[in-house]
């Protein structure tokens, strides 16, 4: 039986599963734009994300976030000007039209399927998956859901089936339109559960293995926290390993290092590519060891610990990201 949300729940609903986000920390709260960081700066990263426009997510408002807020607004035929403001939010929210599940440490198909009601062939098939194999971090899109989009001033049924990869006769057809050059600003559309968002993420192959970059306790885990400068609530997409300043910081799996620079609040950090989607990210060292294009064995040197960047002390910041979005190290690591 399909269960029928306005978006706007959809949306709610879709982000707390991505993470334990919340509209209320932030978005919309004031105009974002380059230059800027925050919990809301993240959220929007989340949203422009989801919304097949993808971005680190970092809480960071710098060069790229900024393009691909242009590149919305330009989509969406809003002003371009790179400010995000209540009529970007509006569009970003409107854009989000499917649940999607992030996969945790211990998740099946089978658990994943009872929790929502429907088969685990109607997972398989609408993430076009070939095993049931699935790994933390994947995303999954929940088939059975529709949403309600709301048409605005000068938008055809074209222009909205293109948005939600559908053609407009088939976006015609499920609505009962008989016309479907009369359509009006505020009527009602339900967008079919094939609609397209954000493309499902389908690994096809193992991720690399890890080890840990360096030996020490963890000061502070993956996930929300209160930064402990700012007091700030925002989410930490890494670990923190608390250990001496000047021990060596070694590659977590074999690469080519990316980057090797001077990265603002992270301080000193190297950046290694491990091919399939996945990088690692070393931050506020005291020193790197390497070079970008270097290519690094795993258990290579490649930094000292420090406390450069915005840093309460000698730690490393240690992160795996797969395709640009951080997963939970802990979930890779032995």
């Amino acid at each position: 039986m399909k269960v029928r949300f306005v978006v706007i729940l959809i949306l709610l609903l879709s982000l707390s599963l991505l993470t334990p986000t919340s509209i209320a920390d932030g978005l919309g709260s004031r105009n974002l734009r380059l230059g800027m960081r925050g919990a809301d700066v993240e959220l929007l990263q989340e949203y422009l994300f989801a919304a097949g426009y993808p971005v680190a997510v970092d809480g960071i408002f710098g060069a790229e976030t900024d393009a691909a807020v242009r590149r919305f607004q330009r989509d969406q035929n809003l002003a371009v000007d790179g400010i995000v403001g209540p009529q970007t939010i509006a569009a970003l929210q409107a854009g989000i039209a499917q649940l999607q599940y992030i996969v945790k440490a211990g998740d099946t198909l089978s658990h994943i399927a009872r929790s929502y009601g429907v088969s685990v062939q109607e997972l398989i098939e609408a993430n076009q998956l070939t095993s049931t194999v699935i790994y933390p971090g994947q995303k999954l899109v929940i088939p059975g859901f529709e949403q309600e989009y709301v048409v605005r001033s000068g938008e055809n049924l074209s222009v909205i089936a293109q948005k939600f990869g559908l053609s407009a006769a088939d976006l015609a057809e499920y609505n009962s339109i008989s016309d479907p050059n009369r359509i009006q600003a505020g009527q009602l559309l339900t967008i079919p559960t094939s609609a397209r968002a954000v493309p499902a993420v389908s690994r096809t192959k193992s991720p690399p293995k890890f080890i840990w970059p360096v030996s020490g306790r963890i000061s502070s885990p993956y996930g929300w926290r209160n930064h402990p400068i700012t007091n700030i609530r925002h989410f930490h997409g890494g670990i923190d390993i608390a250990a001496p300043e000047g021990t060596i910081v070694r590659a977590a799996a074999s690469g080519r290092v990316i980057q090797a620079e001077w990265m603002g609040d992270y301080g000193y950090g190297v950046v290694i590519d491990h091919g399939g989607g996945y990088t690692t990210w070393y931050g506020h060292n005291s020193q790197l060891l390497v070079r970008k294009g270097d290519l690094v064995n795993t258990n290579q040197p490649i930094a000292r610990v420090g406390s450069t960047g915005v840093s309460t002390g000698p730690h490393l910041d240690f992160r795996i990201k797969y395709h640009n979005e951080t997963v939970n190290p802990l979930d890779f690591l032995p």
